[in-house]
């Protein structure tokens, strides 16, 4: 049985550095927003999947099934708003991004918020403190995905977890950079579809097999009410900090680059309406299906040394090889999808700190080659964080996800949608998410991430308004707004 499920999966894997190669062979890639964005022409449906596909990984497939399974369906608490968060962002962020995106020539969230600032003193510096961010949250999130991805495959495979998270930083490292932006949405629209099937199927098919939704609500009561409660058995206090909690971490969703990359590559900002439909849809489904598949396989498997890996079990148990192959790999490409993606954004806005700070006559060739040698050492630090790793799947990303929401999301709004947004505040803010975040993981985690959002608001606020026009804080030249003027 393992044998075929292996077979399907390693055929699918080679369809993917097929995808690489193709787009390394045919795609004229002269220029790093090429490589990066492929040339801001993707169409709606792979971008969509994708952008769905690259914010899912490990995270909702592994992570999201272990808080099924351990806290049952109060994760709908955050399943719902991070819906309307994904909403948010497509309606109020996505046009006027794409934009100005456009204007400045960015290719990240970071370099969108240097750039929009360029005429400031402290653009190269809002450029190194996002460069020092980006460094410690997004490989901490790449270590988490192949941290996932030696999970999958010594669960199902009985292969040495060492091994597989070497065998996962290589495939990653291959068709990233074989095809940069092109192969990443690609893969990601292909893995997307099949990672649909495989949170709608597999719930249904688990619930069938404990004997129908009544049942399932019946056993699971019968092992413990809360499984299938609103309220994970608190009281009104903890209640609400649970919640709270809970909110916090659905408005990360807005400071995701990989994300956010997406908008930014679309064939034109009238498209991102459409595109909307699919990805959200696909989000609320990503984010509800693996709750009952946790919940699923503790009625069924009782209790596991690793909640992580019960929906791997379940796929391997429940259904005939070839078709259990094929939702593995689906599964395993989402997780490699986000780890693409994440690679590229660090590539990205490490070569653009070398262009605009360290050499700025730097050819576009060079910057393609710099760009793909940034992608192997991330690979490298990737699998390194992943063998060191003693921590859930979980927690990794939640420190991860909230520190680049903390250093990035609110600049981005603020920048987007607030008047007395200034360099000094970018800059602040990126600073104090940074701090924050790590400060509120190790000092306070029970009120994760609700301390540093809080604090990371007010910054922005705070410094917004002492430096803006006549402020005491105010030092900089007049900031180049012509591109929020003309939005």
């Amino acid at each position: 049985m393992v044998s075929i499920s292996l077979l399907v999966v390693s055929v699918y894997i080679v369809g993917l550095l097929g995808i690489g190669v193709y787009f390394y062979v045919t795609s004229e890639t002269e220029r790093i927003s090429d490589f990066m964005l492929g040339g801001r022409n993707v169409g709606v449906a792979q971008i969509a999947i994708s952008d769905a596909s690259s914010l899912q990984s490990g995270f909702v497939l592994l992570a999201w099934v272990g808080v099924g399974y351990t806290t049952g369906l109060s994760g709908l608490w955050y399943a719902v708003p991070i819906t309307f968060v994904h909403l948010f962002v497509y309606r109020f962020i996505g046009s006027k991004f794409r934009r100005q995106s456009e204007e400045l020539d960015s290719q990240t969230v970071l370099d969108h918020l240097s750039l929009y600032f360029q005429h400031d003193r402290l653009s190269s510096w809002i450029r190194t403190m996002g460069v020092l961010a980006i460094a410690i949250f997004m490989t901490v999130y790449i270590g988490a995905q192949i941290i996932a991805v030696g999970e999958t495959v010594n669960t199902l495979y009985g292969v040495n977890y060492n091994i597989g998270i070497v065998i996962g930083g290589a495939l990653v490292l291959a068709y990233v950079l074989l095809g940069g932006f092109d192969a990443s949405v690609w893969t990601d629209f292909v893995q997307g579809l099949l990672a649909i099937v495989a949170v709608v199927v597999l719930p249904i098919i688990m619930i069938m097999h404990i004997g129908g939704f009544s049942a399932f609500i019946t056993k699971a009561q019968a092992i413990d009410p809360t499984l299938v409660s609103a309220n994970p058995g608190l009281g009104l206090s903890e209640f609400l900090l649970f919640a709270l909690t809970w909110y916090g971490f659905a408005l990360g969703l807005l400071g995701q680059p990989h994300g956010l990359m997406r908008l930014q590559a679309i064939n034109s900002e009238r498209n991102i309406s459409a595109a909307s439909v699919t990805a959200v849809t696909w989000m609320t489904i990503s984010f509800i299906g693996p709750l009952f598949i946790g919940v699923a396989g503790r009625i069924i498997f009782g209790d596991v040394s690793n909640p992580e890996t019960v929906g791997l079990v379940a796929m391997q148990g429940m259904f005939p090889d070839v078709i259990g192959g094929i939702l593995v790999a689906g599964i395993l490409g989402v997780i490699l999808s986000t780890t693409d993606s994440m690679m590229l954004v660090v590539s990205a806005d490490f070569t653009s700190y070398y262009r605009n700070v360290l050499n700025p006559g730097v050819s576009e060739k060079t910057l393609i080659y710099l760009g793909r040698v940034v992608v192997t050492v991330v690979a490298a630090v990737g699998v390194t964080l992943a063998y060191v790793n003693s921590s859930t799947i979980f927690a990794v990303i939640q420190f991860a996800y909230m520190g680049l929401a903390a250093a990035f999301g609110i600049p981005l709004v603020a920048t987007l949608w607030w008047d007395k947004t200034t360099s000094e505040a970018v800059f602040a803010t990126i600073l104090i998410g940074i701090m924050s975040t790590v400060a509120n993981k190790l000092l306070f985690p029970d009120y994760f991430p609700i301390f540093s959002l809080m604090t990371t608001v007010a910054t922005m606020i705070v410094v917004g308004y002492l430096s803006h026009e006549n402020g005491v804080l105010s030092i900089s030249s007049t900031s180049n707004r012509e591109v929020n003027a003309n939005d």
